[in-house]
């Protein structure tokens, strides 16, 4: 039997249901794809009740560790799961221990079925649903795409869990900061040069609090005689001192070890400096966000001359040139030389904020002999990080996360956008349990 002797049977049996076909596209591939879908699931059906599914003779060592008896084969009972093609029932053994109780399916757990009522596929596809867009806008999108209906709830339920082994893998790889090693399997990369950068973003949860982004980026070949850009996230609700851990992870797999050049970019705040950048090793280069350094010249501007008056732009612009041509210090001069001249109270604070500022980056702000050597000097790329990985997701009208659920909503969506999606489902995720 070949495809064509299929199809045609799969439009008598269209036919011998009543449903006529006209020469419409839209109306044909919705009809055809729905009687396939329930063919196909038959098919697994068909194919399934051949086999003893977990059948491991008439007793069995006990699932629980603490139990020393066997649980007995009692017989094949009957489950229904939502798949991709609809529903399937499957009978699989299922075996009970008389000593403690404790009862189990070893079919379910081999192919990593939970306790929810739906294949390992549907899942998957439901999840990654989850992790672009919010749970109700997933369930219709999954309709749409595959025909098939789980509720909002149910979406989110599946995510929370998934999410949950995606956030203690995180965790787990972080915990390898103690004895400063990884197994070499983890490292994905070996970048000549490596950027790390460093942000926040705060994000409502029972409160709102502070998501710290970490963001590995490096450029590689595209085997077609040009470079790519490739970015790694991670964002964690951690303290600093917890946080730099997650960084650190992050930074090894994407080849830390190995990279020639470090370099690591942050917005000024003290505990980037002092915590991460301490876990990083010593030939990390540590620039202060250009931008950010702009942006508090820009506010000491508009404190000395006003909102976007000709005297501001021309005071900011003279202070630009001496940052992007290293002379940060011959600026410091210039700032306290102004700050003994003038009376005004809040142009002296002005002007004290920016010259602490400036003293606490120190030589961070060193742009000439970063642009010298060809690094970037903005943060661009976290701050982008930021918004597309937490902000777009995390931060729509109305949203108010619990705290365990913002970081297994996180850590799912960096597991997809780091590519780590099938390594996370090969850890059976549907076999655990939310806390």
């Amino acid at each position: 039997m070949n495809i064509t002797t299929v199809a045609k049977d799969l439009l008598a049996l269209l036919a011998e249901e009543g449903i006529v076909l006209s020469d419409d596209l839209t109306q044909m591939e919705q009809v055809v794809r729905e009687a396939a879908q329930r063919v196909g699931a038959k098919a697994v059906e068909l194919r399934l009740s051949e086999n003893p599914l977990g059948y491991e003779g008439s007793s069995r060592a006990c699932d629980n560790p603490d139990c020393r008896r066997d649980q007995k084969f009692v017989g094949h009972r009957p489950r229904t799961l939502s798949t991709l093609m609809g529903q399937v029932t499957i009978k699989r053994a299922y075996y009970h221990c008389k000593q403690c109780g404790c009862s189990s399916c070893p079919y379910d757990q081999r192919v990593g079925l939970g306790s929810g009522q739906m294949s390992v596929g549907l899942a998957k596809a439901a999840t990654l649903l989850a992790a672009l867009d919010p749970f109700i806008p997933a369930a219709t999108i999954l309709h749409e795409l595959t025909g098939q209906r789980l509720g909002d709830r149910t979406i989110h339920r599946v995510a929370r869990k998934v999410g949950k082994v995606a956030s203690e893998r995180e965790r787990r790889s972080a915990l390898a900061m103690a004895t400063w090693s990884v197994p070499i399997r983890s490292i994905q990369a070996r970048p000549g040069r490596l950027y790390i950068a460093v942000d926040g973003v705060m994000v409502h949860r029972d409160q709102w609090n502070e998501a710290k982004c970490v963001t590995c980026y490096w450029e590689e070949s595209d085997g077609k005689g040009g470079m790519k850009r490739q970015a790694r996230y991670a964002v964690r609700f951690e303290s600093a001192e917890q946080f730099k851990a997650f960084a650190w992870s992050l930074a090894v797999g994407c080849g830390l070890e190995s990279a020639v050049e470090v370099i690591l970019l942050g917005d000024g705040a003290a505990w980037i400096w002092e915590q991460v950048a301490g876990v990083l090793g010593e030939k990390t280069v540590c620039i202060t966000d250009w931008y950010h350094v702009m942006e508090h010249v820009w506010a000491c501007g508009k404190v000395m001359f006003g909102q976007q008056t000709p005297e501001t732009i021309a005071w900011v612009k003279e202070r630009e040139t001496m940052l992007w041509e290293g002379r940060y210090e011959q600026l410091r001069e210039r700032l306290d030389d102004e700050r003994r001249q003038t009376r005004s109270i809040p142009r002296r604070l002005a002007l004290e904020a920016l010259m602490t500022y400036l003293q606490n980056q120190g030589g961070r702000i060193a742009y000439d002999r970063f642009r010298a050597a060809g690094y970037d000097i903005g943060s661009g790329r976290v701050e982008s990080a930021c918004k597309h990985v937490v902000a777009n997701r995390m931060k729509r009208s109305g949203m108010i996360w619990s705290d365990e659920g913002a970081q297994d909503l996180l850590s799912l969506r960096t597991a997809y956008l780091n590519g780590e999606w099938q390594q996370l489902w090969a850890k059976q995720p549907l076999l655990k349990e939310v806390a």
